[in-house]
């Protein structure tokens, strides 16, 4: 198997990860973690499942293949939200209760189903339906270049992921949603409402909010680092350009002609940079290779831009997001640039300057800090009066008063809305959308919880004040789809239960500590 994937080159795992759904992170494979000097393995304890004790191996292993599974699936930038740390570090935990389930059941995976499963995903099947090792040479690349998995760690995280799936559908098998729930939702989805909604316009509080000069004075002087208050730092670099012939940039951006002659310049431009790398054997102070007069040496393409900030387009060069964003990496103690590609070829960059931002005068900036403090208050004043009002409003229809006139009560503008259908309602439309969800999650007669509507931070309460009969045409479609949805989230409830009553089984239980692993192994 291990041949098999190496000779296919290394990306499966982004699209197997989608594929096989919710919660299967891996346990395996893991880079070497063992030797942190953190408190946390101090008392050595790393849990322990059925009376056998654990290894620090096999626990940053879990953890760590759970963390880059929860990145390789998209969802990199929620670890920096609160408790994802201890979401990984639970999951890993579970996953390793699974696949300890999967030893006492001896659940194997053959290579031959392995490569028959990689085989059989669309991703890397052609327009016909048959597998197409260019595509899957191709997506393997990717991961390897992207995330740095070897076709070995690649090779564990798919077995085990199977292993563990077979687990999963074992045990959670008879895991099924009821018909009754599902003609309910139905129901909520597919039923026109009636809707009465109160709206809090953000710029009604923060258009009230008052600002003192001296508090805009203090804002200025406690936050000189604020970018809004600072102009934006500015670069200069000379550049080397490696083009494509008129001819090979006429090709499509996935022609392997054009993508080999890509390829052959990014090698001249690699050759190029080290060529300028400093001679280890040298004295202290020999002064660096001219960058200009290294490709001018070469007859290379090259050029020095203006001063430019990472938002703007250098003068004589295609505008590129890469080009920006590789000059501003650059400093004094690394001021040659690793080979940047380009829409028609690819570059080397040279650091020539920095110009420094600075902090912009106070009556330059003053409208801004003036606004930005005045939306802050807003926001503040907006969030604590929908919540009294969210409050008010169901008392007051919990005992037995309208809601237009408990509204009125409280000097708060009223809409009913046209009957709509919450399913159909336009996702171009967000605040339609967004008041047809919350019509889905409240009974008739009920009252919302707050609603904020992301796009425009207006925040609405909802009143439903009735649902027609849906048509019956649309039900079979439904059951199928919501089946399978519902179905998904009472599993993972299932599961997580399962896990916590696994736990408490004599001769098992977690790492004291199971969160702290999980801040090592990042």
């Amino acid at each position: 198997m291990m041949k098999f994937l190496r000779s296919q080159s290394q990306t499966v795992l982004i699209v197997v990860l989608a594929i096989l759904g919710f919660g299967f992170l891996f346990y395996g494979n893991a880079g070497n973690l063992l030797t942190t000097s953190s408190g946390a393995r101090g008392h050595g304890d790393y849990g322990r499942i059925d009376g056998t004790d654990l290894s620090v191996a096999e626990l940053y292993d879990a953890i760590h293949n759970a963390r880059d599974t929860f990145i390789i699936k998209g969802h990199g930038e929620d670890l920096e939200q609160p408790g994802a740390r201890a979401q990984i570090a639970e999951e890993a935990w579970r996953q390793l209760l699974l696949l300890h389930e999967a030893d006492r059941l001896h659940v194997d995976i053959t290579n031959k189903q392995m490569v028959e499963f990689v085989q059989n995903m669309p991703a890397f099947q052609n327009k016909s339906g048959v597998y197409d090792p260019e595509q899957y040479k191709k997506l393997m690349a990717g991961l390897q270049s992207n995330y740095h998995i070897s076709p070995d760690t690649f090779a564990n995280v798919l077995m085990n992921n199977l292993r563990i799936d077979a687990v999963r559908n074992a045990l959670l098998s008879s895991v099924r949603a009821s018909s009754q729930e599902i003609a309910a939702q139905y129901e909520k989805y597919y039923g026109p409402a009636q809707i009465t909604v109160v709206t809090f316009d953000p710029k009604s509080f923060s258009e009230t909010a008052k600002v003192t000069p001296e508090e805009v004075e203090t804002e200025y002087k406690n936050h000189p680092e604020n970018p809004a208050y600072r102009t934006a730092e500015k670069r200069k670099v000379d550049y080397v350009l490696f083009e494509l012939t008129p001819e090979q940039a006429k090709l499509p951006e996935d022609d392997k002609t054009r993508a080999i002659a890509k390829d052959a310049l990014g090698q001249k431009a690699l050759d190029f940079a080290q060529s300028l790398q400093p001679d280890p054997t040298a004295p202290a102070n020999t002064p660096p290779a001219d960058f200009l007069a290294g490709a001018k040496k070469q007859n290379l393409k090259s050029g020095t831009t203006d001063f430019f900030t990472p938002e703007s387009s250098p003068a004589g060069v295609t505008p590129s997001p890469a080009f920006n964003s590789a000059a501003f990496e650059l400093n004094k103690d690394n001021p040659i640039s690793k080979v940047v590609e380009m829409a028609n070829g690819v570059a080397v960059l040279h650091l020539v300057e920095i110009q420094p931002s600075n902090l912009r005068p106070l009556d330059e900036v003053k409208p801004e800090i003036v606004k930005s403090l005045q939306q802050t208050r807003g926001m503040l004043a907006q969030q604590i009066a929908v919540q009294s009002a969210a409050q008010s409003l169901k008392d007051a229809v919990a005992k037995g008063i309208d809601f237009k006139a408990a509204a009125a009560a409280l000097h708060l503008k009223t809409e009913s809305l046209p009957a709509f259908v919450p399913v159909e309602s336009s996702e171009k439309d967000m605040r339609l959308r967004t008041i047809a969800y919350a019509a889905t999650t409240i009974p008739v007669g009920g009252v919302s919880e707050p609603i904020p509507n992301q796009a425009d931070n207006s925040v609405y309460i909802v009143h439903l004040d009735g649902r027609t009969k849906a048509d019956p045409a649309k039900l079979e479609k439904f059951v199928t789809q919501f089946r399978d949805r519902e179905e998904q989230r009472l599993r993972s409830y299932v599961y997580v239960d399962w896990a916590t009553w696994r736990t408490k089984r004599p001769g098992t239980h977690k790492p004291p500590e199971l969160e702290r692993y999980a801040a090592v192994a990042e």
